[in-house]
């Protein structure tokens, strides 16, 4: 039995383009990402791709702000990925312990874990991390539920996901469904790389 940390979007929910269509409104872009830029993004990690839109630092903050009241209203039309719903309860009757943890906040995401028939799942959602280090996030969660580094593993669908596991010192599972190409992926060394759903449940035994 291991205890598995989700990240949430672009993991567990489709929410990619509600998400990029919310910070370039919230942006105030003269013109939307076109096709080719979002393909390029999906590439690259959070850091290059709020260089890109030409973010400033200072106004990440008060973006993250805005964002989440925005999020919390668009969330009934975001879709949970094929073949999560069944990994998850694969992974449930494989007796391990799941946690999520998400910069989205708690209400949204327990609110569309119950909306997707999800909610038994989880023994505890951890939201609203902010914008701190997902590792020290991740070492939060150990030290509150009391478990060892070698017993974790954090399954998410970003660059910015590996490093913060490799931080952490606990083993990492990329997914290739989300927000990071599976090249990105790759490249950032997680411990693992799940190309579907059923992908996930094969390496997690």
């Amino acid at each position: 039995m291991k205890n598995l940390i989700f990240d949430f979007d672009g993991t567990i929910a489709d929410s990619f383009e509600t998400m990029l269509s919310i910070f370039e409104e919230i942006a105030g872009r003269p013109r939307k990402l076109s096709d080719q830029e979002i393909k390029e993004l999906r590439g690259e990690s959070l850091k290059e791709i709020v260089r890109y839109l030409k973010i400033k630092r200072w106004q990440l903050p008060r973006m993250v702000f805005k964002a989440k009241r925005l999020v919390a209203l668009r969330m009934p039309s975001i879709n949970v990925f094929d073949g999560v719903p069944e990994a998850l309860k694969q992974l449930s009757q494989d007796g391990h312990k799941m946690y999520i943890l998400s910069t989205n906040g708690p209400k949204n995401i327990n609110d569309f874990l119950i909306q997707n028939g999800l909610g038994g799942y989880f023994t505890k959602v951890y939201g609203d991390i902010g914008l701190r280090s997902k590792s020290s996030a991740l070492r939060k969660i150990m030290r509150q539920q009391k478990i060892k580094a070698a017993d974790c593993i954090y399954i998410g669908d970003e660059v910015r996901d590996v490093e913060a596991a490799k931080k952490a010192g606990v083993t990492s599972v990329s997914v290739g469904w989300g927000f990071n190409y599976p090249k990105a992926l790759r490249q950032a060394g997680p411990t693992a790389l799940a190309k579907s759903p059923k992908d996930l449940t094969e390496i997690l035994k």
